[in-house]
Order: C-alpha cells, then sequence, then structure tokens
C-alpha cells in the first residue's frame, strides 16, 4: 500500500473531480508547483494507486435506460463450473460488473438494459441457460441516490 501525504491526497482529490484537469490547475490546488506535481502523478500511476482514466458516461444519454442487479447461486462450486460462469460472464457486453458475494448467493452482476424487454432477455435467454447456474434473482435499480468511484482519502 502507497503512503500518500496531504499533497498526494489533494492531486488525487482534484484528478478525480476532473481528470483532465491541466496539471496547472492540479498544481493550484495542491499548492505546488507544476514539476513537482507531475512527478507525484507519474509516481501514483507508476504505483496503481492511478489504475487509469476513464469518461464517466450518462447510460441513459446511450440508450440504456435500465440498470439491474442480478444475483447468481450456481450449482456446484468445482473449479470448472466457476471458470466457465466467469468466463461467460466477462464475454456479456451488458453485464457491467460482477462480484463473487457471501450469503445465500454466489455472485452479484450489474447490468444494464435498454428496458425491461432487453432485460428479460438478458436473463430468461442467457443468465438462467447458462450451464451451473442454479438461481437468478433481479432487482431493478429505481433511482441512483449516491454513486461515487471517489473513495476517501484518510
Amino acid at each position: 500500500m502507497s503512503r500518500l501525504d496531504a499533497y498526494d491526497k489533494r492531486i488525487i482529490a482534484a484528478l478525480q473531480e476532473d481528470a483532465r484537469m491541466p496539471i496547472a490547475a492540479v498544481a493550484e490546488r495542491a499548492a505546488l508547483s507544476a514539476t513537482p506535481v507531475s512527478r507525484r502523478v507519474k509516481r501514483l500511476e507508476d504505483d496503481g494507486v492511478i489504475a487509469g482514466y476513464a469518461p464517466v458516461l450518462d447510460l441513459r444519454k446511450l440508450g440504456f435506460e435500465l440498470e439491474a442487479y442480478v444475483l447468481i447461486n450456481l450449482k456446484s462450486h468445482s473449479d470448472k463450473t466457476i471458470a466457465r460462469f466467469e468466463t461467460l460472464i466477462r464475454e456479456h457486453p451488458y453485464i457491467v460488473s460482477c462480484h463473487a458475494v457471501t450469503g445465500d448467493m454466489d455472485y452479484i452482476l450489474r447490468v444494464i438494459a435498454r428496458d425491461v424487454e432487453h432485460l428479460s432477455q438478458i436473463t430468461l435467454k442467457t443468465l438462467v441457460r447458462m450451464e451451473g447456474v442454479r438461481d437468478v434473482k433481479s432487482i431493478i435499480a429505481l433511482e441512483a441516490v449516491k454513486e461515487s468511484r471517489a473513495p476517501p482519502l484518510e
């Protein structure tokens, strides 16, 4: 784990707000000159603290009106079943995240869809029919109350 000082935290906070912010603006926020900020950003990238830069897309403007969380339970937990399931999940374009979880279910998936009919197709024609899948439960998200990829920098 990298040790972050106050300057690193201010740099990261600025970049989380706007990753396209010019180094001069980041430097102003961090109370440093541009050269040390550039070096620190490079170090944070090299250390993997900053893993990349990506635009935040408005899914609705791209035609995805629905977001759902799908809970999956597998029939068995053999290495072969898990590997096959995870490969199929990684290849599916509408499954935007998948996490192995504790509790009654094995996985939770975040799925985007154009509408309820599209979600039904994804669920009934793909997920339910995957070899090794026992149970599938869907939860449709009505509204995002909070969504952040910016962890607290303590």
